[in-house]
């Protein structure tokens, strides 16, 4: 397997000069990938996009697409979030080579089925003098913290096990231990390919990281080294917010004698007001947004739009939908922000509306956005036996046509300002109206030989046929909106005798003519 090979400089002090080869794999390697989620939710917009770009980037380079479970923070697994997760990324379109569910060559791909793989990589380091046993209590380390804070220094542990001599390790035999690395002084330089080259000195700033409790699970810094290593991994993508411990992991490949993969971090995701975009705002889950009516066509190209990775369209008030296949085929991951990103969620729709008109576009996609529809106001309306429904494919296509420029997605035909769209008045309700049949039998008429069915002409015949009749207009207004809508206010009575169509206003008039 080709590599890249660096002389890195791993102090400054002249007379210790110290160098060391590290190998990352090149570009031109299989590339794999993988998407390590934890199961401690629903997965949300901020983990969609790391688990997108992953997967941009592997299909891009015609590599490898692996799905992982990290659950060894065990107080934080939530039932089902596994199958929620999976669920949710199927109906994006992303699919997985290797994962809990189709298996791969280096599974098991759940981590609390990898443990005694973690206990063996853990006695390798402490026997290579990479590691050691802490027997420090909680009590001792928060008065650590505590001192901290009072000193108004960073809390960090203090290595005083990493000194235990043969007698103080006899005398804590048989207590509870957990396992801490030995940082080093060195800079745990990187090649991050979103920031360029990166460097922290982490022993400066950190005690030595516990990497296996004393329950006997791994932490996070372990158990991702040791499964992207064993699973093949050539290149990590996460979160801007693993960057500091990057320089940690490097160490860890280090002590293994492994060559680390290359590393790509994303950008923060923000709202707009700069607040960081939280996995706790329960409406940016995609579980959310499928329920909510956006497509996830919509979805995809919304994410790309805010973190780059693509040649920016100059038209940025146009809004274009791309299939999943483009974007694989246009990836570039130089192109990806190394700014934090805005989120302007108030956009989405806008891009939802882009792809409600591609489906309205295609037969199936308008077959399939009509059987839609017809569910929604089944489940919406069902228990209503006041109104009658009219579900005819021909009539949802007519409305669907009509409000494509006005809703961002067809949950929206059921919001109280489009209800009268379906709220056909039953007998009973018309019955129970108080209105003059012979003034509506002549509108009736009057209305039968109208051919400009719009709202300005529409608006002009009214007042005439009011004013002809001797009624005053409000009042006729609201006897006509009664009739055909059931409702009490909404949009203009024009405006509804449009949407409705000449044909289903005559038909509604014509049941109020026959009141008895």
């Amino acid at each position: 397997m080709n590599k890249w090979v660096f002389n890195v400089r791993l102090s400054r002090n002249i007379k210790h000069i110290q160098y060391l080869n590290i190998r990352f794999y090149s570009d031109s390697a299989a590339v794999r990938v993988r998407f390590a989620p934890s199961p401690t939710g629903q997965l949300h917009l901020g983990g969609f996009r790391t688990a997108l770009y992953n997967y941009l980037f592997a299909k891009s380079r015609g590599g490898k697409y692996i799905l992982r479970i990290e659950d060894t923070d065990r107080t934080r697994v939530v039932d089902g979030a596994v199958e929620q997760l999976q669920e949710d990324l199927k109906w994006l379109g992303i699919e997985f080579d290797e994962g809990p569910s189709n298996n791969g060559p280096y599974g098991p791909y759940i981590q609390s089925e990898r443990l005694e793989n973690y206990q063996r990589r853990t006695q390798q380091l402490l026997s290579s003098g990479h590691a050691y046993k802490c027997y420090c209590t909680e009590k001792r380390l928060e008065l650590l913290r505590r001192d901290a804070l009072r000193t108004r220094t960073i809390p960090r542990y203090d290595n005083k096990c990493r000194s235990l001599d043969d007698e103080d390790l006899s005398h804590n035999e048989g207590k509870k231990y957990c396992i801490r690395f030995k940082l080093n002084q060195s800079d745990g330089f990187f090649n991050d390919l979103v920031y360029g080259r990166t460097a922290r000195n982490v022993a400066a700033v950190e005690g030595d990281p516990v990497i296996l409790k004393s329950d006997g699970f791994p932490t996070y810094h372990l158990a991702n080294v040791v499964d992207d290593h064993d699973m093949k991994i050539t290149h990590v993508l996460r979160g801007v917010e693993w960057q500091p411990s990057t320089s940690k992991h490097i160490l860890l490949y280090r002590a293994f004698g492994w060559n680390p993969p290359n590393f790509a971090h994303l950008p923060l995701l923000i709202n707009k007001d700069g607040t960081k975009l939280s996995k706790r705002q329960n409406d940016i889950t995609i579980n959310a947004y499928r329920e909510n009516g956006i497509y996830p066509e919509a979805l995809l190209n919304f994410v790309i739009s805010c973190g780059g990775g693509f040649v920016q369209n100059k038209e940025t008030n146009n809004v274009y939908i791309k299939p999943l296949s483009e974007l694989i085929s246009k990836f570039d991951i130089s192109l990806i922000n190394s700014n934090s990103c805005q989120v302007p969620l108030d956009k989405l729709g806008y891009f939802n509306q882009a792809q409600l008109k591609i489906e309205l576009n295609t037969d199936l996609g308008r077959k399939r956005t009509t059987g839609e529809l017809k569910n929604i106001l089944k489940n919406t309306f069902s228990n209503d036996k006041s109104v009658e429904l009219d579900l005819s494919e021909n009539h949802l296509n007519k409305i669907l046509k009509w409000s494509i420029n006005r809703i961002t997605n067809i949950n929206e035909l059921i919001h109280e300002n489009y209800k009268f769209i379906w709220l056909k008045p039953s007998e009973s309700a018309i019955k129970s109206m108080d209105y003059d049949i012979d003034i509506v039998i002549k509108l009736k008429h009057h209305l039968i030989n109208i051919d400009d069915f719009t709202i300005d002409n529409l608006g002009t015949v009214l007042k005439e046929f009011s004013k002809s009749n001797n009624i005053v207009y409000s009042n006729l207004m609201k006897m006509l909106r009664n009739i055909i809508s059931g409702l009490k206010q909404g949009p203009g009575v024009s405006e509804i005798m449009v949407i409705l169509g000449k044909e289903e206003v005559i038909a509604r008039l014509n049941k109020a003519c026959v009141k008895g």
